[in-house]
Formats: structure tokens, sequence, C-alpha cells
């Protein structure tokens, strides 16, 4: 199984990732052209082989982009949409009335992918910033990849979404964000799911011992 994360640990990602949803929300914010709030509920290291339960029914679309990780950390970003809030989402950046988009064209999925690369950006930043040597740029850089769109059946997804890794690559941390518009606003459930190879699950967990022993983050 390797390296776990304790209760202490999933604490101070869970401030990262609270830091990370404030720069999150600022730039989604100005996509959107209003103020939204992005906040995290939860954090959780879970099985990859049961996180696809976590995103609904089996036989349920969703709609997901997926961004690999290199540098100092070595994985993946998966942000997931349920179908209709990943619709929704569109709808607004397009300022038309909420249910006008029905369907996933390139210009559905270019939004879908240009979000996940402002949030999931904002995430990492706030995660490379609190590892050991996240002053400054360094061949070691944490960097995203550039999106890449999925529209699959929750049961499947990440069968697909991870197929090259899923071999090696046994749990992910589940990253649960609550969306917030204002009374007009439609909910928009999604899930970032951060999974981390073996050697970047192990490297974390140091590091946040690390964190641990220090007086404040």
């Amino acid at each position: 199984m390797g390296p776990t994360l304790t209760d202490a640990h999933r604490r101070l990602l869970r401030m990262i990732f609270d830091r990370g949803a404030e720069g999150a929300s600022l730039a989604l914010s100005k996509w959107l052209g209003r103020e939204v709030r992005l906040a995290v509920s939860d954090v959780e290291l879970v099985e990859l082989e049961k996180a696809g339960e976590l995103l609904g029914p089996p036989e349920a679309l969703v709609a997901a982009c997926v961004m690999g990780l290199t540098g100092r950390l070595t994985g993946s970003i998966l942000m997931v949409f349920e179908d209709r809030s990943g619709l929704a989402l569109v709808d607004l950046l397009l300022h038309q009335p909420i249910g006008t988009t029905t369907s996933w064209g390139e210009l559905e999925q270019s939004a879908a992918k240009e979000t996940t690369n402002i949030i999931g950006c904002a995430y990492v930043n706030a995660l490379a910033a609190h590892l050991p040597g996240g002053a400054g740029a360094s061949d070691d850089e944490l960097v995203p990849t550039p999106p890449t769109f999925l529209h699959e059946f929750a049961g499947s997804l990440l069968e697909f979404a991870l197929m090259e890794q899923a071999l090696e690559r046994d749990r992910l941390l589940l990253i649960r964000s609550e969306f917030a518009g204002g009374p007009d606003m439609p909910q928009l459930n999604w899930t970032l799911l951060l999974v981390p190879s073996p050697a970047a699950l192990e490297a974390l967990a140091a590091s946040l011992a690390g964190l641990e022993r220090r007086p404040s983050v």
C-alpha cells in the first residue's frame, strides 16, 4: 500500500487547498464575469477502485478534463463534472439561459478545459507554494500539462482517464468543492481528483510531515 496520510496531513492539505480555492474563486469570477466562490468541503485519500463510485451511478454520463503533472510531484489532476453541471457552466460562460447547451461540441469542450486550467492551476500553485523548495522556479517546478476532455460513463471514466497509470497508482486524493454564486445561480457539482504517482504520494506525505513540525504553514 505504501505511504498513507494521517488526519493531521489531511488537515494541512485542507488548509492548503482552501487557499487554492481562494485563488480559483478570484480567477473563476473574472472568467465568468460575475462573483463566484469555491470552497473545499472535504479532502480524502481513497482507493482508486472505489473512486468511481463517488462520481455517481456507473451509467451516469460525466464530463472530465485531465491534466498531467510534471516536476516535483508527478501524476494527474481530473476535474469531473456532472453532465448537467458541466453544460450549465458552459451556459454561464456564454451568458445564455441555463439549459441552452445540450451537447459537448468543440466550443463547449474548450470552455470546460479552460475552466479546468484555471481551477487546476490555482490548486497546483497553492500546493507547490507549501512544498519544500516552493519559493521560485526551478527544474523541479510543479507544472500542469494542457487539459484533455473526456465524456464517459462514471463507471468507466477513471479507466479511460488513467489507462496508462492505473497499474501503478492505487490511490487518489479526492477534493470535494462547493460552488456558490448567488441565489440565481444553478447548483454546479464537480469533483477534483489528484492522482499522485507512488513516488509523488511518498514525497507529499514526507512534505506534510515536515510542515507539521513547523510553527505555522
